[in-house]
């Protein structure tokens, strides 16, 4: 043990180096093991990183967007190809294109040839005086003018369209009664003559009244045939049908009578001018539901539609000046800008939003902001037969869909004592609900801020700032 601790003493560095190599090496061993699993880690990431970039830049994601409804978009990972990169250009180019005359036809297909009866009203009229001269010049388009004695001087537009269309009213009474005392007057001398005390026996009395009767059945048949159906602009009106009185039913009621004062706003004139747009709509349905493809309009006798009864829009509900809207420029001084005309009360089916935000309306449709609807109540007498061929013909003139029908017995009796003759046919009133679509691509440019407001579009952004008065007082 002594030549042991000996040697150790004398071979010190030696012992101390031996014992210094076996602590380390299993230590060094722990600790390389470590740092060699990070590189291997780092490594193995940066790997991976560097291959998906490398594949990433390897392959193209070839992609064609559905166009029907109901189509599958075609999607295609694979390296790139000159070849198929240009195939999938050129078809995604003619899909676009596609897309873009469908919108293009859908909205002129919409507009027809609906315009600005009075240009240079709307959005916002230039000046006041524009303003006035050019509302009051639009008030006698919409409600016509008449002298003290109610002759028509100027007709209405809706007088025109009635005109246009080949409608009308049955055989006036007062011209009825001339031509009937007329006949009956000839009648009388022609039997009197053949007697000697110029007196009628009393089987021609009676021959004489069977003879007026069926004289004035036939002048209600000859009416009947020279119209292709039986209206008249009184269909339109509400019970409230002074200018600036709609009706507090929920409906827009049509002016009769033209405003003496100059009291009106753009948004009076863009909520007149839509409904004038929404009744020729209607009533272009109904001519062409009477139109035969081979002989053209038809009589009522045979017409599919006999007459139109009532016509009613919902109306719209337009906020009155500067409610709501601070930045309104219609707000305060103008002239007639605190009329709060046009203000027609809220109809529930009326704008993008009728049934709320998002949510769907009975056709469907949610409302995403690209367009309006405008319910209808139409009341007709029609061939209960042929009542389906307005229902064609409604979808045929714009985007209008029939979303209910209420069906009732007609006293065809009573209604020809009041001149209405309606042929041969069985026929029914039906009262039909219609939902009119409006493409704010092209309707939008032409609303005031009020009626924006209304409908739950944004403000124009910019309004033109209203001048003097042009010559005339504000």
């Amino acid at each position: 043990m002594k030549n042991v601790l000996a040697w150790i003493k004398k071979n010190l560095i030696i012992v101390v180096s031996v014992l210094l190599i076996l602590v380390f090496l299993p230590v060094g061993w722990v600790f390389s093991s470590g740092w060699n699993k990070q590189v291997k880690d780092s490594a193995t990431q940066a790997f991976n990183s560097t291959r998906t970039e490398l594949q990433r830049a390897g392959s193209v994601n070839y992609a064609l967007p559905a166009v029907l409804e109901g189509e599958q978009s075609v999607s295609e990972s694979r390296a790139p190809n000159r070849a198929v990169t240009e195939f999938f250009a050129e078809q995604r180019a003619t899909r676009m294109a596609q897309v873009t005359d469908v919108v293009e036809r859908g909205t002129a297909f919409n507009q027809r040839d609906h315009r600005e009866l009075v240009p240079g009203l709307l959005p916002q009229a230039a000046s006041n005086g524009q303003l006035r001269l050019l509302g009051l010049e639009m008030a006698e388009q919409i409600a016509g003018t008449r002298d003290s004695a109610g002759n028509v001087i100027r007709a209405s537009v809706y007088d025109r369209l009635l005109r246009r269309l080949n409608a009308g009213s049955p055989p006036d009474a007062s011209e009825l009664g001339s031509v009937l005392a007329e006949f009956a007057n000839r009648e009388t001398e022609r039997y009197a003559s053949g007697s000697t005390d110029n007196r009628l026996t009393e089987a021609q009395t009676q021959q004489l009244g069977s003879d007026l009767v069926r004289r004035r059945l036939q002048e209600y048949a000859g009416r009947a045939k020279s119209l292709t159906f039986y209206a008249s602009p009184q269909v339109l009106h509400g019970p409230e049908n002074q200018m600036g009185q709609p009706g507090s039913d929920g409906w827009s009621h049509i002016p009769s009578v033209a405003p003496s004062q100059s009291e009106i706003t753009e948004a009076d004139v863009f909520v007149w001018l839509w409904d004038y747009w929404v009744v020729s709509d209607v009533l272009e349905a109904v001519a062409l539901a009477n139109t035969d493809p081979v002989s053209g309009a038809m009589p009522v006798p045979s017409a599919p539609i006999k007459r139109v009864e009532r016509l009613r829009i919902s109306s719209v509900d337009v906020p009155p000046p500067g409610a709501g809207d601070a930045a309104d420029p219609m707000m305060g001084g103008g002239f007639g800008r605190d009329s709060g005309m046009g203000n027609t009360g809220g109809m529930p089916g009326m704008g993008a939003d009728a049934e709320g935000p998002g949510n769907p309306t009975h056709t469907g449709r949610t409302g995403d902001g690209s367009y309006d609807t405008r319910t209808v109540e139409l009341t007709v007498v029609a061939s209960s037969r042929d009542l389906p061929r307005l229902f064609e013909a409604l979808g045929r003139v714009n985007y209008m869909t029939v979303v209910g029908v209420d069906l009732s017995p007609v006293d065809v009796w009573a209604d020809l004592e009041q001149g209405y003759f309606y042929g041969d046919d069985h026929v029914v009133r039906a009262v039909v609900t219609i939902e009119t679509v409006w493409l704010r691509s092209w309707t939008l440019p032409l609303m005031p801020d009020r009626v924006r407001a209304a409908v739950g579009a944004p403000p124009a952004a910019s309004a033109q700032n209203m001048t003097g008065d042009e010559g005339f007082e504000p």
